[in-house]
């Protein structure tokens, strides 16, 4: 579980790091980010422990520090950069594809280039763009392994108390009484290195045609789910008065909607 936590984690942190251009940060965005964080901060409020889930947490805290002792995650990170997001990082954002597209606005797939006019014309944008790249990506792995670092005392916490909401103290004793062993310890440390081996990820990739199977049909289940609900309206399907509505809630009148409508409806 705590490996599934930290690789969606870490797969939007691949996401959210990956070398792009950077845009100055206003004052309002900045407060925008810091109110959403605030309110993500409570979406999830947990339970607090009983008495007898707060008696086993010392056991708990112990287990997980075997389970995660300091600068695992980190450590993980690493290794989960190299066979996991690097590649997939170095494929999304191939420098010379990248660079133009950033020069001419279109993708490198309208364009219909070859590899050889996409080399060209990246050089025009930006002579530098391969070392440029370069030095963007070898900041990712560095910038990872620091937030696992920040996050880790917080998910040795949660985890902790996880384990004593979870966990009977028979169950406690005997999971603890494993972890103390040498076999116990070298699981603990190599079960997170095992969830980035290679041989994970081509199994991974290989389901990928299965897996995207299971959606077929799914336009057709989610009609039919909805089929005896009452028809979507459009704004123009709206009564004078319940445009007025709009308008009136919103501050946009109506000639201002139906130009944003007919430009979305264009794209």
């Amino acid at each position: 579980m705590i490996r599934r936590v930290i690789i969606s984690l870490t797969s939007l942190a691949a996401l959210a790091l990956a070398p792009q251009p950077l845009a100055a940060q206003t004052a309002q965005e900045a407060a925008e980010v810091d109110q959403t964080m605030a309110m993500l901060g409570t979406m999830f409020p947990a339970e607090p422990l009983t008495t007898e889930q707060q008696g086993r947490l010392p056991q708990s805290q112990r287990i997980i520090n075997r389970m995660i002792p300091e600068g695992t995650l980190g450590e993980m990170m690493g290794g989960m950069f190299d066979t996991i997001f690097g590649p997939m990082t170095a494929m999304a954002g191939a420098p010379a594809v990248g660079a133009v597209a950033e020069g001419t606005g279109f993708e490198v797939g309208a364009l219909q280039l070859t590899t050889q006019q996409i080399e060209e014309l990246a050089g025009l944008f930006d002579p530098a763009y391969a070392e440029r790249h370069a030095r963007e990506l070898a900041i990712i792995p560095a910038a990872m392994r620091d937030m696992l670092t920040v996050m880790e005392p917080t998910m040795r916490k949660a985890m902790s108390e996880l384990y004593a909401i979870h966990f009977s103290q028979t169950e406690l004793d005997d999971i603890e009484a494993f972890f103390q062993t040498d076999s116990g310890t070298a699981y603990a440390r190599k079960s997170f290195a095992m969830s980035s081996d290679p041989r994970i990820i081509n199994v991974t990739m290989e389901s990928l045609p299965q897996m995207m199977g299971t959606f077929a049909g799914m336009e057709q289940k989610i009609a039919a789910a909805s089929a005896d609900l009452p028809a979507k309206r459009g704004f123009d399907a709206l009564s004078k008065d319940e445009q007025a509505r709009v308008t009136a809630i919103t501050g946009f009148s109506i000639a201002e909607i139906k130009q944003q409508l007919a430009e979305r409806d264009a794209q």
